[in-house]
């Protein structure tokens, strides 16, 4: 076992939820809280940029990203079904130790560290503000809106007793405000054409845009349809802090306000694999599966594809979309056809969109570093299992400061978006191969995945290594460039 990690307890596998015809609110769970978090920057930010300039020819690449996203987030779910820890201490458990694999996932974690979110949703704000798109000339108020976008983010994590359920009311909210809104203007403003355009292009496999394009977007594309990055692995974290399989033996994370009551333990639970146990595995395996299924990723198909119309409908044929009038050019488009008020909402839901988002990001960031943390750091092992809040607050606070250092030091939000995106793709593709790793040599083999979700976790890491190769052969010559060689 490696230093600082405790060996698992033993516990009681309780029952899974009753089927969804018995009882539909047993769903509402992680797959529906991620995909209020999920319909964010990358919809609304490279639908756009995206759809805008290259059609549907590129929406397959949202197809295969969330198709390969459900073989992993099963599998990280399957982790802490089976012992209520999260999928990024199981990491930590593995050979060679703590010490290499902190720097290894701090190192992949820069893909997640910059709040483009935060800099992407001031800028509708601020549309609204002086009646226009901001210019460059704007910057500065641009800059302060994102600032207090960033800041505000911080309110609902301190609330809630849980601060899993805080997070899924925000993003519930807001993902029924922001389905209803862009499925009436689907409905009533786009073509049938566009319906196809976009809809059949989801699933024509290999088709390329014509002429030249660049391979770096449709990456940044690929990492954020869906969750993406180490993203993901936010899915083991709210298993667990939503009670299911062994996490109401392990416990949650608590808010700062309202929180007292809850605990988290110092290592994780796992179960007798007796023939009700097992059972009882089965049932919850079926359970995380209509989450995926049922919940997460149409709702992400749906979520990428609404925005994808819109933006075909009314900005096509855009040829250069630069970093502040991104977020707001679907406004300007619709309201030129069919009023002002359609400025006005479409400026909200592109807020609305993406000023949340960058709540479950703060969110799933510190999470994953305050688990590892608290059931790793043996100091700890003492501490009452309600003091883990403060080790959550801590590292959010720090990265509070950071993220306003960030915020500064920006120049371009669809910029840093684009990079982030990148780098996203290299840490999923990386962490899924690990995650195999963790399943096969962790769990004992009754509870294993079988090989066609082993198959589906290589496809992801070969998804994404792929693309990320073919934009780094793309782009050679431009980081050579920028490093200053010749």
């Amino acid at each position: 076992m490696p230093q600082g990690f405790s060996a698992w307890e033993k516990d009681e596998l309780g029952p899974p939820p009753p089927h969804f015809a018995q009882r539909w609110t047993t769903l509402i769970g992680p797959g529906l809280l991620m995909v209020g978090a999920n319909i964010g920057g990358g919809e609304w930010l490279f639908g756009p940029l995206v759809t805008a300039q290259y059609g549907g020819s590129v929406m397959w690449l949202a197809t295969l990203s969330i198709a390969f996203q459900v073989f992993y987030n099963l599998a990280v779910m399957r982790y802490a079904l089976y012992c209520g820890e999260t999928i990024f201490v199981g990491y930590f458990r593995t050979w060679p130790g703590p010490k290499f694999w902190t720097f290894f996932y701090l190192l992949f974690d820069l893909g997640g560290v910059w709040p483009y979110l935060s800099s992407n949703s001031a800028v509708p704000l601020a549309a609204v503000i002086l009646g226009r798109i901001p210019t460059s000339a704007d910057d500065g108020l641009v800059r302060s809106l994102s600032y207090a976008i960033f800041l505000t983010a911080f309110v609902p994590l301190i609330f809630g007793g849980k601060i899993y359920n805080a997070l899924e009311k925000v993003m519930v909210t807001k993902l029924a405000i922001i389905l209803t809104y862009l499925g009436i203007v689907v409905a009533l403003f786009v073509s049938p054409a566009t319906w196809w355009e976009i809809g059949s292009g989801l699933f024509q496999f290999g088709r390329l845009p014509d002429g030249d394009f660049n391979w770096a977007t449709l990456a940044a594309f690929a990492a954020v349809a869906g969750s993406g990055g180490m993203n993901n692995s936010a899915f083991s974290n709210f298993a667990r802090d939503k009670g299911w399989g062994m996490g109401p033996k392990v416990g949650a994370i608590p808010s700062a306000i309202g929180g007292r009551n809850i605990r988290l333990t110092h290592t994780g639970k796992t179960f007798e694999l007796n023939e009700g146990n097992l059972a009882r595995w089965r049932g919850w395996l079926a359970h995380i599966r209509r989450d995926q299924l049922w919940l997460w990723a149409p709702g992400c198909m749906l979520g990428m594809a609404l925005p994808a119309m819109f933006s075909y409908e009314f900005v096509r044929g855009v040829k250069v979309v630069d970093g502040n009038s991104v977020a707001a050019l679907s406004a300007q488009a619709i309201a030129n056809q069919h009023g002002q008020i359609f400025w006005f909402l479409t400026l909200l839901c592109g807020f609305l969109i993406m000023a949340p988002t960058q709540v479950s990001q703060l969110d799933t960031l510190c999470r994953r570093w305050t688990d590892v943390i608290w059931m790793g750091v043996g100091r700890l092992r003492g501490v009452e299992g309600n003091k883990v809040k403060y080790i959550y607050y801590g590292i959010l606070a720090a990265y509070g400061l950071w993220g306003l250092f960030a915020l500064r030091i920006t120049p371009n939000p669809l910029m840093l978006a684009v990079a982030s995106g990148v780098m996203m793709n290299i840490a999923i593709a990386v962490s899924g191969l690990h995650t195999l790793y963790v399943l096969l040599t962790l769990l004992p083999k009754e509870t294993r995945p079988g090989w066609f979700q082993i198959a589906g976790l290589i496809g992801c890491s070969v998804f994404y290594f792929g693309i990320s190769a073919i934009t780094f052969v793309q782009q050679w010559p431009r980081i050579v460039q920028f490093l200053g060689g010749r």
